[in-house]
């Protein structure tokens, strides 16, 4: 073992049980629906521009996505709270609930929340364990100074970070800057134990996110908090600037609901029995583009059970207007580009026949297999709107 720190690195049946702990799951709901299959760089395991997509998801995000999960988080509340301001835990202050914590720390360290997430259910399980009473696991959370660490003071193996606010404030502080503490520039090589073989392996990064993971937990391959991440969360390779568009489709009815925001996802899937079924990802939304700056507003036709999907709020005024009792508003889907718009992707909009459930679509031969022919099952109703994009930038900085 080697001392980093203060801290003694963990030792290689450690890892193991993490990876024995995280690999016993309950009922789980799972949320990724990649569009194809994610492959594993064990150089490059979550790119920079990911690792510091701190607004990824918001506090209530957060909280639909603990709601929706068998583990305890959903209604943890720490009385003993992370002042921002000075980085120490707080007593006596407003009880803050998990999830509002996990924002705190993912906005205070510009770090992802989904990589703080994945990091709770590597190193204590605690997205899926339906075990409430064990407050051993809250008090770990990340496993932040508690494996081999050394208390300075008597000389005794101790957790400097007890309790769940302070590893989660932690353990954020440490994943963010860990490229800071040891001067990370690209090619530095860095020691790791490999886990087949228990042998001193050197690596090199890909990136600094990267380089954080092995700090944190020196052992290769680092698949674990991989496997995490995109089990809930999708492939981390795509984009960060790039938000999906996420499909529903009632059972009952066969209408088609269309959704950016993450809780509200996160609400649907875990209800999928009542009356949804998800669909996955059907597009991406460039955040970034310029010409992105039209909502997409959603209104539900009470006769037909269907969503109707348009960018004129004109119409949605009209369609409430003159017939109030039949359209009611469902508020936006996010933002896209008015049609027409130079150099951006049309989205096709097709009514079905039966049900007058609107299709949406950025495929061509999906709108002609649907709408040709004596056998067409759909209607097309036009190029509804556009995706615009705009070219990669430079990733953030870091904390």
């Amino acid at each position: 073992m080697s001392i980093r720190k203060g801290i003694i690195l963990p030792s290689r049946a450690r890892a193991l049980a993490l990876f024995a702990a995280a690999l016993v799951t309950c009922a789980v709901v799972a949320f990724a629906s990649p569009a194809f299959a994610a492959t594993f760089d064990p150089l490059n395991v979550i790119p920079y521009d990911t690792w510091r997509a701190s607004a990824s998801m918001s506090a209530s995000d957060i909280q639909a996505f603990l709601d929706a999960q068998p583990g305890p988080l959903k209604s943890v509340v720490t009385t003993g709270w992370i002042d921002p301001a000075i980085g120490k835990t707080q007593v006596g202050h407003s009880a803050k609930s998990a999830a509002q914590v996990i924002w705190d720390a993912a906005k205070a360290w510009n770090l992802n929340p989904k990589v703080i997430l994945s990091t709770l259910q590597k190193e204590q399980s605690l997205i899926t364990t339906s075990n409430l009473a064990d407050a051993a696991r809250l008090v770990k959370a990340m496993g932040c100074g508690v494996y081999g660490a050394i208390d300075p003071n008597t000389g005794l193996v101790t957790n400097r970070y007890p309790g769940f606010g302070a590893q989660v404030w932690n353990g954020a502080r440490l994943l963010s800057t860990y490229e800071d503490i040891y001067h990370w520039i690209p090619g530095m090589p860095k020691n790791v134990t490999s886990l087949a073989t228990g042998s001193t392996l050197k690596l090199v990064a890909a990136n600094a996110s990267t380089f954080a993971l092995y700090t944190y937990t020196p052992y290769y391959p680092q698949k674990l908090v991989w496997d995490v991440y995109v089990r809930y969360f999708g492939d981390p390779q795509t984009p960060a600037r790039m938000r999906p568009v996420y499909r529903f489709k009632s059972r009952t009815t066969g209408s088609l609901y269309y959704t950016m925001s993450e809780g509200t996802r996160y609400t649907m899937i875990s209800q999928q029995s009542h009356d949804w079924s998800y669909d996955g990802t059907v597009f991406t939304v460039d955040a970034s583009s310029t010409t992105n700056i039209s909502p997409l507003y959603r209104v539900l036709n009470t006769k037909t059970h269907a969503y109707f999907y348009t960018t004129s709020a004109a119409k949605v005024d009209s369609l409430l207007r003159i017939r109030p009792l039949t359209w009611h508003s469902s508020g936006t889907v996010g933002l896209v580009s008015k049609t027409g718009t130079v150099g951006a992707r049309p989205v096709y909009q097709l009514e079905n026949k039966h049900t007058h459930a609107f299709l949406l679509t950025t495929s061509w031969s999906t709108k002609t297999a649907l709408c040709s022919g004596s056998g067409a099952t759909n209607w097309y109703r036009g190029v509804y709107f556009s995706l615009g994009s705009s070219p990669e930038t430079t990733p953030p900085v870091g904390p």
